[in-house]
């Protein structure tokens, strides 16, 4: 990241002054982050987490959160670029339970 240094800051009383970055806003941030070209390269979902009522999500590959709909074109967290071509080939990860029936 790029810092622009326009403040000052006085530590000591043996007159030492010392560069302060200028602190960016949030939404600058995040709108660099958006813009960076590596969000906007897709990346390939890979994980499905599958629930023990049954519930199925998709697992966002970059930030590793769960994504609310199917088929959406950016992760709702991130902004991660998704890619749903080999949603078939994904990995499975149970939570709360092992992917087998109980049988009681």
């Amino acid at each position: 990241m790029k810092f622009t240094f326009k403040g000052f800051c006085h530590q000591k009383s043996d007159d030492i002054w010392e560069d302060i970055p200028e602190k960016r806003s949030i939404p600058r941030t995040i709108l660099d982050l958006l813009l960076s070209p590596t969000y906007h390269l897709p990346r390939t979902v890979n994980t499905v987490r599958i629930y023990k009522d049954r519930n199925c999500f998709s697992v966002c590959p970059r930030c590793k959160k769960v994504i609310e709909y199917e088929y959406q074109s950016y992760c709702g967290s991130c902004g991660q670029y998704l890619d749903w071509s080999k949603l078939d080939d994904t990995e499975e990860e149970f939570i709360g339970w092992d992917g087998v029936e109980d049988e009681n």
